[in-house]
Parts: C-alpha cells; sequence; structure tokens
C-alpha cells in the first residue's frame, strides 16, 4: 500500500477505535537486490517486485511515525 494510506489507516485506528494496529512484511520486501525468478506470471511479478528499492525508506517512516510495542505487551498487557 501507498505509504500515505498506511498511515492515514494506522492513524484512524488508533484514534477513532482506540485499538492497536499491526502490519507484516515478508524478509524478501526489505532487499531491492534479491534475484529475480524467471517465468513467473506478470501479475505475481508485479506484487512481488514493485516498488522493493522504496520499502525501506517506508518501513523507517513507519516506524518513526507511531509508537510500536510487542504483540504480547499490546494484547495480553502486563498479565
Amino acid at each position: 500500500m501507498p505509504l500515505a494510506y498506511s498511515k492515514w489507516a494506522i492513524g484512524r485506528i488508533s484514534r477513532s477505535e482506540e485499538m492497536p494496529a499491526s502490519f507484516y512484511f515478508h524478509p524478501w520486501e526489505i532487499d531491492p537486490d534479491q534475484p529475480r525468478l524467471e517465468g513467473v506470471d506478470p501479475k505475481a511479478r508485479f506484487r512481488h517486485y514493485l516498488n522493493l528499492d522504496k520499502f525501506e525508506s517506508r518501513l523507517k517512516q513507519m516506524l518513526q511515525a507511531f509508537s510500536w510495542d510487542r504483540m504480547d505487551s499490546i494484547f495480553l498487557g502486563d498479565a
């Protein structure tokens, strides 16, 4: 998703629903120099390789824009 949309969505959830938000990413999404596989369906190739060179910067911006914690701390509290 575009960075602006991701920031908006997480901010909205945090403010209006008073709920924590989470996101995940795959380790390969941080590697823009990963090998390109041959014979991959064009749709899958588009989804997999688009904007890999921008992901690390976007991730850093997301980490700075919000406060983060571990899942057990957020969902279980001090149990």
